[in-house]
């Protein structure tokens, strides 16, 4: 059932695009394969700090299928899609490939029906490389400790705080605080916060997800805060933001370490925190003694 909500959200994200609908349900539907998971506008940041969608993207193959309308047949356009696809392969590694919608409708279906084959192809090459599709292993916490790590490119969220966590350790049955300790690193702490202004706090990201700003939205508590956070708390994260899921409910993504510039934070009074890792490593729950 998990797995038949997260599919309409997806087809649901291009309902007001008709040529990206039309093709994405054109595959999905023609792939006939439950095992295969698909992302719709998928976000990648690009070396420059901005970032694209891409229209459909098949994380187990690590290939991105971009629509190209109308307006992607200028010159300028097309340059701008050459650069911009160039960029995508450079910082992810993965494939491309394209579907022109201006084309008659047979040849958009032969199109699709090329891209369906190769992913098939695709499956049956990887073989026992090729890891179905199970929407609970994913955001089980299991998952991650078994695997030993997460990768920011791995788009990992949990249902709960006390998933998040217990991918490093603890045996929480729930937690609803913003952030506890790191079991196994005493300098570290787990943090999930919402980035974006919301009531005591006007948190935010930057665009490449590299720097996130912290800063309390009362004048008269900004220095006070600034000033707990260095001297009395510890100064590296890693951060599970509280975000909105494909299926429309609460989830915590995890965004990578991040740690504390004090000298930034304290010119610009404001908490600074860089990203210093997009990996981090998972543990198993700590016995009890």
């Amino acid at each position: 059932m998990l797995k038949y909500k997260y599919i309409k959200a997806q087809l649901a994200k291009t309902n007001k695009k008709n040529d990206e609908n039309y093709v994405i349900t054109r595959i999905w539907n023609r792939l006939d394969n439950i095992d295969i998971k698909f992302i719709t506008q998928q976000y990648i940041v690009r070396e420059d700090g901005k970032y694209a969608l891409t229209d459909m993207f098949f994380p187990q193959l690590n290939l991105h299928i971009e629509i190209d309308e109308g307006y992607h047949q200028s010159p300028e356009q097309a340059q701008n899609d050459l650069i911009r696809e160039q960029d995508i392969i450079s910082i992810t590694g993965h494939e491309i490939k394209r579907i022109d919608v201006t084309k008659d409708l047979i040849t958009v279906h032969e199109q699709i029906d090329e891209v369906v084959h190769y992913i098939h192809s695709k499956v049956e090459e990887m073989g026992s490389d090729f890891i179905p599709w199970e929407v609970e292993k994913e955001i089980s916490p299991e998952t991650y400790i078994k695997k030993g790590e997460i990768h920011l490119k791995d788009n990992v969220a949990f249902r709960t705080c006390a998933d998040a966590a217990n991918v490093f350790g603890h045996s929480y049955k729930g937690f609803q605080r913003g952030g506890t300790t790191h079991p196994y690193h005493e300098e570290t702490m787990i943090w999930f916060p919402k980035l974006f202004p919301n009531g005591e706090w006007d948190n935010s990201i930057s665009a490449d997800g590299k720097v996130i700003r912290e800063k309390n939205a009362h004048e008269h508590k900004v220095d006070d805060h600034i000033h707990e956070v260095i001297h009395h708390q510890k100064h590296r994260r890693i951060v599970f933001a509280k975000v909105k899921g494909p299926l429309g409910h609460i989830m915590y993504k995890f965004k990578g370490e991040f740690e504390l510039d004090t000298q930034m934070s304290m010119e610009e009074r404001c908490l600074i925190w860089r990203r210093i890792s997009e990996t981090v490593k998972t543990f198993p729950p700590i016995k009890k003694a």
